[in-house]
């Protein structure tokens, strides 16, 4: 009986060397892609492809697992143990740090004219870590004053935004209120100038500081002779806490 030749040929997976005789065994060498995403490898324990793992920053939205250092919440939904594909479904949550102070209590301006000082305010925020944060003040402040016959006012409120622990500047100053009128020799009157004022601007903190605690000051100017009131009458001057707001949101680690 004639035993047909044996035929062997490599298929596109698979390499053929060798006759299938005792001195030229036959051996089957895996073909793998060379393409730089191939995953799969042949080991000494066989063919093997690397597990992935994937874990998001935080999560779930919009709690944190950790803290609250993240802008941004990566959810990361596992499949099932035996799944086939293994699906991995990613979701990304905008979550910026934020928060709010107001309203305050008001504060008596009148001291600051003729000190040429700045009054604290108990409007603050503390922006809690490293980064880049968009701050918006809605400050109020007025200025009261009665006007004599033939008398002129030229009064004017300024707030600012100030490092609590270093005392450096801001943002700011900004103008709010400005009572500036005259009267004629037979006029005599009295008038309040309220000046609600956007605060706003970025205020960065660094890594060396950590934190940082920014605190909303005012303070009244007066121009002219003397007092420089020109025979007028301040009836009050206020940053007004009750109607003035802080809000800040991080927008940059």
């Amino acid at each position: 009986m004639t035993v047909p030749p044996r035929r062997f040929e490599d298929s596109d997976c698979i390499a053929l060397t060798g006759n299938a005789t005792p001195p030229d065994p036959l051996i089957a060498t895996p073909i793998i892609a060379p393409d730089e995403c191939n995953a799969l490898t042949c080991t000494q324990q066989g063919m093997l492809v690397p597990k992935t793992s994937v874990a998001g920053t935080s999560g779930p939205a919009p709690g944190r697992i950790v803290d609250d250092l993240q802008s941004v919440d990566v959810i990361v939904t596992a499949p099932a143990a035996d799944a086939c594909p293994q699906t991995y479904t990613v979701k990304a949550y905008l979550t910026p740090l934020r928060g709010e102070a107001g309203p305050v209590t008001d504060v008596d301006l009148l001291p600051t004219r003729t000190s040429q000082t700045w009054a604290d305010t108990a409007l603050e925020v503390t922006l809690p870590d490293p980064g880049t944060y968009l701050v918006t003040g809605d400050i109020d402040t007025t200025i009261c004053a009665t006007l004599d016959y033939g008398s002129s006012t030229n009064l004017w409120t300024e707030v600012r935004l100030i490092d609590l622990a270093s005392g450096s500047v801001e943002l700011g100053p900004r103008q709010s209120s400005q009572h500036q009128f005259s009267t004629s020799p037979e006029t005599r009157f009295q008038h309040c100038q309220h000046g609600p004022t956007p605060l706003s601007g970025l205020v960065t903190v660094s890594a060396a500081q950590g934190s940082k605690t920014v605190r909303v000051q005012a303070t009244l100017h007066g121009g002219g002779p003397g007092d420089g009131l020109n025979g007028s009458t301040i009836q009050k001057a206020d940053f007004v806490g009750t109607r003035s707001y802080l809000t800040w949101v991080k927008i940059a680690d």
